[in-house]
């Protein structure tokens, strides 16, 4: 088996492998996980090949490190275990020359061998991911504070909009906070009429929603802000956009040790829709500060 960058051309066979992987999970356009903003362009991914076939692929996002230590392997597909081992060491050791303490890597039911290999090399859980869906139409949704404003997509501060992500993601587990740039990239794909960022009347940016395809890719809303059902009116205005397009269920990921945003998602109606995701961590050096490799150690 030997390693090398990305080679899109051949990414529609992973993609179909995933897919397969993931079922009845839908699953991310792969060739958008190993080659954006957040994985550099490709310089933060890599393919695993084995007889001239591609058996696997695998990113690794770092923006982490700086806040708590802790890089991100996503995505990673992996045909068999082998595979799973050979991608994870890689993932790991880059993240480690990166200065990463700790890294974490999720799998889905389907992905057998991905959950074997972490666990094999000493990674434990830590939560999971619930795949809501919530029905549509929804019920009536309460009004936005009419003391919050919609920011016109094209007139985004988004160096205003990171610093309310950063604030509304405090404390939220596998929520990285990139810079403007690549926050600006990301959501260069999301539905900007389903999407919402409301400012105040001295345009701070207080609250948000962001939809991509059928899902809400995020939400969250300022301390002060809290209590005023903003979320609610953020959900029903995405809700309503997505009706009036004939889309049955809007979709959400949530974390599992997330119990308000749990709470949230439950009193708006959703309802869990697909097999949970769980979530690996490991530590990536001893007391001493010696890289800790699982399959060698």
């Amino acid at each position: 088996m030997h390693l090398s960058s990305v080679h899109p051309d051949v990414l529609p066979e992973l993609q179909a492998l995933w897919q397969r992987q993931m079922a009845p999970l839908p699953v991310d356009d792969l060739a958008h996980g190993l080659l954006d903003a957040a994985r550099e362009h490709g310089r933060h991914a890599l393919m695993a090949w084995r007889d001239g076939h591609v058996v696997g692929a695998a990113g690794w996002v770092t923006f982490g490190i700086a806040v708590d230590g802790c890089g991100y392997g996503s995505p990673l597909v992996a045909a068999d275990g082998e595979t799973a081992r050979v991608l994870i060491d890689a993932v790991l050791a880059a993240l480690a020359a990166a200065g990463a303490a700790r890294a974490r890597i999720a799998a889905c039911a389907g992905e057998v061998a991905k959950h074997e290999a972490l666990r094999a090399g000493g990674f434990g859980a830590l939560f999971e991911f619930v795949h809501f869906v919530l029905p549509l139409p929804m019920a009536a949704g309460v009004a936005l504070p009419p003391a919050l404003h919609c920011v016109p997509a094209g007139h985004i501060d988004w160096s205003r909009l990171r610093a309310c992500y950063a604030e509304t993601f405090a404390g939220v587990a596998n929520s990285p906070v990139p810079d403007a740039a690549v926050l600006r990239e990301e959501w260069s794909v999301a539905d900007w009429q389903a999407s919402r960022v409301l400012a105040d009347a001295a345009g701070e940016y207080q609250a948000f929603v962001v939809v991509c395809g059928d899902g809400v890719d995020a939400v969250g809303v300022r301390s002060g802000w809290r209590g005023h059902h903003v979320a609610q009116g953020l959900y029903a205005q995405a809700a309503a956009v997505l009706a009036c397009r004939g889309v049955a269920e809007m979709a959400a990921l949530v974390a599992s040790d997330n119990a308000p945003s749990l709470r949230f998602h439950h009193a708006l109606g959703c309802h869990e829709a697909a097999p949970r995701r769980t979530v690996y961590e490991i530590a990536l050096a001893d007391g001493r500060g010696r890289t800790y490799s699982p399959y060698t150690s």
